[in-house]
């Protein structure tokens, strides 16, 4: 009897002490998750943090917790070119957590990214941080040729890049590649209005992209789409200089308008200058530069405003390009203020007038491509201009509920080799009225 009471008792004192030392390793799990870069040697300032970036990264990566958080706290950090790759050991990703600015080190030229995530599912990225490319600091006001992205997403699914704000970007600001069922939402994009090649945001070679709720100002596209890119959704962007933001349907984005509205209020305490304007809202190509391009199928764009670009909606193509399609496009919901061209189809995009092949027509066929409910002003009195390819027409287009005003001209529309639109029949672009044409007329002889 004895002997068993004994036994029962060692019993109970080493399932204790099991059970103990298995919470205890359990909690230190626990207490590891979050990896910040500072407990690896990053500090704010000037000196280089992107071994220690990468060393936090691998941490997390390689976490068996499942909830591991990668994080960037306040402060100014500085940071070269650095990848953070998968997979990673339990086949997701860790959380990055930016609440700092980052600030890039000297850049190669033959780097053509920053930030990188690489190889990842389930990945999210998000904070109220800042990635400052610098592309603005010119060193002796001498251009800087580097056309670096500051951040880019490849081979990456089931993923989401939330509320940071990127600013001044050497090249695109964000470029998605070979990416699936990937969302950006709640950003905030600005660069000076004479940036070259500084997209808001590119896709391209991907699917199922959604793209949401924020504010893009640049010196070229907001949002870009290139070859291969399906099933894109555009929806709540504004796209221009300044941060006011504009809805047809502001039910729907009354929490996007708080998020949007509580950023531009810190945006203007701190900006000096915002860009003048950009060169289109959402551009579809350049398509054809090159051979054996995939097709863009499927796009949506709606609900958005777009204030003083250039272009307002656009599909371009190269002269001479091969064949390829894009097909399935609509541009829906779409208030215009003051935007140059809102409406355009450009099947001889040659931007430098020295393009080998301008005497050739494009092979990309453009077909199923709706312009609905788009309502504005035009800061030009060419409203539409549709100049589809001549061996390739435009097919399927429809032009529904346009409404558009050109200052105190009536606007005008221009179509090209577009099969089955007689511009006439679809396009409502009124003319100001008499009284209004009278009443300008006589402030200007006063």
């Amino acid at each position: 009897m004895a002997s068993s009471i004994v036994h029962a008792l060692v019993f109970c004192f080493v399932a204790g002490v099991l059970l103990c030392g298995g919470r205890a390793h359990h909690n230190r799990d626990q207490s590891a998750t979050v990896h910040d870069v500072t407990e690896y040697g990053a500090a704010p300032g000037n000196g280089d943090s992107t071994a220690a970036f990468l060393s936090a990264w691998r941490a997390a990566c390689d976490s068996t917790s499942g909830h591991a958080t990668l994080r960037i706290p306040r402060g100014t950090f500085a940071v070269g070119a650095v990848e953070f790759q998968g997979p990673c050991v339990n086949g997701g990703a860790p959380a990055v957590v930016i609440e700092g600015v980052l600030q890039p080190c000297a850049f190669h030229r033959s780097d053509d990214a920053w930030i990188t995530f690489r190889g990842l599912n389930g990945l999210l990225v998000t904070g109220d941080g800042t990635l400052d490319g610098q592309g603005d600091r010119r060193s002796g006001g001498k251009s800087n040729k580097s056309k670096t992205t500051s951040l880019v997403l490849e081979d990456v699914t089931n993923s989401t890049v939330r509320g940071l704000r990127l600013v001044n970007s050497r090249g695109f600001h964000v470029n998605l590649r070979r990416c699936s069922r990937v969302a950006a939402e709640g950003l905030g994009i600005h660069a000076p209005a004479d940036s070259r090649n500084t997209d808001g945001i590119h896709v391209g070679l991907s699917s199922h992209v959604r793209i949401l709720d924020s504010v893009i100002g640049t010196g070229d596209d907001c949002v870009s789409v290139g070859p291969g890119s399906t099933d894109v959704v555009v929806s709540g962007v504004v796209c221009g200089p300044g941060h006011g933001l504009r809805s047809i349907d502001r039910s729907r984005r009354q929490s996007a308008e708080d998020l949007l509205i509580g950023r531009a209020r810190r945006e203007r305490e701190t900006e000096t200058h915002m860009p003048a304007c950009c060169v289109a809202f959402c551009s579809v190509g350049s398509l054809g530069k090159g051979g054996g391009e995939a097709d863009v199928v499927g796009l949506v764009v709606k609900n958005c405003t777009v204030k003083g670009t250039t272009n307002g909606v656009r599909i371009k193509t190269w002269p001479g390009s091969p064949p390829s399609r894009a097909s399935n496009i609509t541009f829906q919901d779409i208030a215009v203020v003051n935007v140059s061209r809102p409406i355009v189809i450009d099947q001889r995009y040659c931007p430098h007038g020295h393009c080998s092949d301008a005497d050739k027509p494009s092979l990309v066929q453009i077909s199923d491509v709706t312009f609905q409910r788009i309502e504005g002003t035009s800061s030009s009195r060419m409203a539409v201009q549709l100049l589809c390819s001549e061996d390739r027409p435009c097919t399927g287009v429809l032009l529904d509920g346009i409404n558009l005003t050109c200052g105190h001209h009536p606007c005008r529309s221009h179509f090209s080799n577009v099969q089955g639109t007689p511009a006439a029949s679809v396009v409502a672009i009124p003319a100001p009225r008499r009284e209004e044409e009278a009443a300008d007329v006589g402030s200007t002889q006063r």
